[in-house]
C-alpha cells in the first residue's frame, strides 16, 4: 500500500485542469453569461483565459459598465494617483471595447474624470457605443472639483451639424441613433443645437438627464413626435430659461439657479422635482407648474433657506398630488411648523416626506412652541422624517402631524444621515447660490 500511488476515480479525472469539462463549463451559454453579468467588466474579461470555450464568452454581454469607483476613491484620497489611474482606465476601456465583437450593445457606461483633454478618446468611445445601436448611454465625466460652476474643462458633446460656434463635429449614422432609448450626462457641456438634432434624430429616446453643462442656456422642447417621457437637468449654471410644451413628458427635474420655466400642453406629466436656489418654495415656484396642476401626482422640492421662504398667497389648490417630499438644509434650529401649514395647498395628499440636512447646530436651543394653526388633514397616511437630528423643529413638527393627521396610519422617524457626499454637495451649491445672490 505504501508504494501504490493514489489515483484519481476516472469519473472524477475530467474535472481537473482549466481546460476539463469542469462543472461550471458543462451550463449552458445562457447561464454562463448571466453569471458573468455579475461580475465586472474587468473581472469578466479575465474568464477569457480559462479555456477556448470562455475565450469570448465574455462578448456577450449586453452591458460594459466601466465604473471606477475603487479608483476615484483613491483619487479622492489622494490626487497624485489620478495619472496613473487615469492611464490604467484608458487602457483597459480601449482593450475591451477593440475585442468586444457582439453586434447590439444595452447599456454602456463611463465613469472617470476626464475632461477636454480626452476629447479624441472619448470620441472613439463613442463612436463604438453608437456603432453597437447601445440603448442606454452614460457619460459620467465628474472633475475632481466637484464645483459644476466651473466647466470650462469639460468634454463637449459632438454635433453632426456644421456649426461654427461648435467645438467638435462627430458624424454618427443617423440609423445607429435610433436604437438609444436613455442618454445620462455629468460634466458634459451640450449646446442647445446639439440637444435639438439629438432629439430629432432618436426617435425612441426616452430619457434625458444632463448634470453640470456649461453651455446650455435657453432649452426649447416640444413636438409631438417626441417620445421623451423624462427630462432632467441638474446644476447647469448658466441656464436662463426652460420650455417645455405639446408632449407626453412624465416626470421633469430641474436643480440649479432661479429659470424663467414655461410648461404647456403636458398632459401626461405627474412628477415634478424643483430646487431653484434661494427660491426655494415660493408663489413664482408655484405659478410656473400651475398650468399643469390637473395632472401633477408627485412634487418634490429643495429649500436652502426654511427662514427665508416666502408666505404663500392665493396658492391654487393641487387636488391631484398625493405625494410631497421636502428636502431642507438646516443650519440651526429652524422652526419647520410653516411647512406643515402647506399640506393644506394639496388637500389628498397621503404621503409627506420630509428629509433634512443638517451641517451645524450650534447654538442656544430654544423652547418648545406650537405657533401652526390646527389643519385636519383627512387623507394623510404616511408621515416621514428622514435625517431626523432630535431638535426642536423636528419634534414640533412630528407632534403637529400626530395631532391634526386623522386618517394617519404610519409615521417614520429615521435619524440616519444622508451620505456625506450628498450633504457636501448641497452645501458647496448652497454656498454657490448665497455667493451669486
Amino acid at each position: 500500500m505504501g508504494n501504490q500511488r493514489l489515483r484519481c476515480p476516472p469519473h472524477k479525472r475530467n474535472l481537473k485542469g482549466l481546460n476539463s469539462n469542469d462543472f461550471i463549463s458543462r451550463m449552458p451559454d445562457d447561464i454562463l453569461i448571466m453569471v458573468l453579468s455579475r461580475l465586472s467588466v474587468k473581472e469578466a474579461v479575465v474568464t477569457s483565459i480559462l479555456s477556448t470555450r470562455w475565450r469570448f464568452l465574455w462578448c456577450n454581454l449586453k452591458t460594459l459598465n466601466f465604473d471606477a469607483r475603487q479608483a476615484l476613491d483613491n483619487i479622492d484620497n489622494d490626487f497624485r494617483f489620478y495619472l496613473s489611474e487615469r492611464y490604467k482606465y484608458t487602457k483597459q476601456v480601449n482593450g475591451v471595447i477593440r475585442s468586444y465583437n457582439h453586434p447590439t450593445l444595452h447599456h454602456f457606461r463611463i465613469r472617470f474624470y476626464l475632461t477636454c483633454e480626452y476629447t479624441s478618446v472619448i470620441d472613439e468611445w463613442l463612436k463604438f457605443a453608437v456603432k453597437k445601436k447601445v440603448e442606454s448611454l452614460e457619460l459620467d465625466l465628474e472633475t475632481n472639483q466637484k464645483n459644476y460652476l466651473h466647466n470650462t474643462f469639460n468634454y463637449s458633446f459632438p454635433s453632426r451639424l456644421s456649426d461654427k460656434s461648435t467645438s467638435h463635429i462627430l458624424i454618427f449614422p443617423s440609423a445607429n441613433l435610433e436604437s438609444l432609448k436613455k442618454l445620462y450626462l455629468n460634466s458634459v457641456n451640450m449646446r442647445e443645437s446639439v440637444l435639438g438634432e439629438l432629439l430629432t434624430k432618436s426617435p425612441h429616446l426616452e430619457s434625458i438627464s444632463i448634470h453640470g453643462s456649461g453651455y446650455l442656456t435657453n432649452i426649447h422642447v416640444g413636438g409631438r413626435d417626441l417620445k421623451l417621457k423624462h427630462f432632467e437637468i441638474v446644476e447647469c449654471p448658466h441656464v436662463v430659461s426652460v420650455y417645455l410644451s405639446d408632449f407626453g413628458i412624465e416626470s421633469f427635474t430641474y436643480v440649479g439657479r432661479p429659470i424663467d420655466l414655461h410648461l404647456s400642453g403636458l398632459p401626461n406629466l405627474k412628477n415634478v422635482v424643483m430646487s431653484q436656489g434661494l427660491l426655494g418654495l415660493s408663489n413664482i415656484v408655484f405659478g410656473q407648474i400651475s398650468s399643469c396642476a390637473s395632472t401633477l401626482q408627485t412634487l418634490s422640492f429643495k429649500i436652502y433657506h426654511p427662514m427665508k421662504v416666502a408666505k404663500l398667497y392665493s396658492i391654487r389648490q393641487l387636488p391631484n398630488i398625493r405625494k410631497l417630499t421636502l428636502t431642507i438644509v438646516v443650519r440651526r434650529d429652524n422652526c419647520l411648523l410653516d411647512f406643515a401649514s402647506l399640506v393644506n395647498v394639496f388637500p389628498n395628499i397621503q404621503t409627506f416626506t420630509i428629509k433634512l440636512l443638517c451641517f451645524s447646530l450650534m447654538g442656544r436651543r430654544r423652547k418648545l412652541t406650537y405657533r401652526a394653526a390646527a389643519n385636519h388633514h383627512e387623507h394623510l397616511k404616511l408621515f416621514q422624517i428622514l435625517g431626523y437630528y432630535g431638535g426642536i423643529g423636528d419634534l414640533e413638527l412630528a407632534a403637529y402631524m400626530l395631532q391634526n393627521a386623522n386618517a394617519l396610519e404610519k409615521i417614520v422617524i429615521d435619524p440616519r444621515t444622508q451620505l456625506d457626499k450628498a450633504i457636501k454637495a448641497t452645501k458647496d451649491f448652497s454656498e454657490n447660490n448665497e455667493e451669486a445672490a
